[in-house]
């Protein structure tokens, strides 16, 4: 096998990767696009809840005003608020560990494009080196088909010479 002929398959097997490597690109991207709307989403929903919440606080204490208070009745609003101050803190963990994935799937974004940057930088280099190749065996080639022009010419003048 020739130089030049294994040069080209490397070169195939190179492109193949730098293929693979694009196309992990792509799912990476996806992926961290899908965590960063998921961040947004559990941002989302932390800013309903608190609305709600305030709202449902200002309900309870508005029934109250200009009534008498039992003590039952704010042991049961203040469970009410102990609930939803548990949910609060729930949902921001959520938004939190939605932000810790997202930063996750950036990373893995950022490999994949380092990666396939070098697979690009190989093939790219293969190229370079299969062009020079070219170049060269169509320069011999030339320089062969010269030669055998003199030849054919040179034997055709022997003869004449005589």
């Amino acid at each position: 096998m020739k130089d030049r002929d294994i040069i080209a398959r490397l070169h195939d097997l190179r492109r193949r990767g730098e293929k693979r490597a694009n196309e992990a690109v792509i799912r990476r991207y996806a992926t961290a696009q899908r965590a960063a709307g998921e961040v947004q989403k559990a941002a989302a929903t932390v800013r309903e809840h608190l609305q709600r919440t305030a709202d449902a606080e200002d309900a309870a204490f508005g029934s109250l005003v200009g009534q008498p208070v039992k003590a039952t009745s704010l042991y049961r609003l203040q469970g009410q608020f102990e609930i939803a101050a548990r949910q609060t803190e729930q949902l921001r963990e959520n938004e939190k560990m939605a932000g810790v994935n997202e930063q996750r799937r950036k990373a893995e974004l950022s490999a994949a494009r380092n990666d396939h940057r070098a697979s690009m930088k190989a093939v790219t280099k293969l190229d370079g080196l299969l062009e020079h190749l070219t170049n060269r065996t169509a320069r011999h080639r030339l320089a062969l088909a010269e030669l055998s022009e003199e030849d054919e010419r040179s034997s055709l003048r022997l003869p004449t010479q005589r």
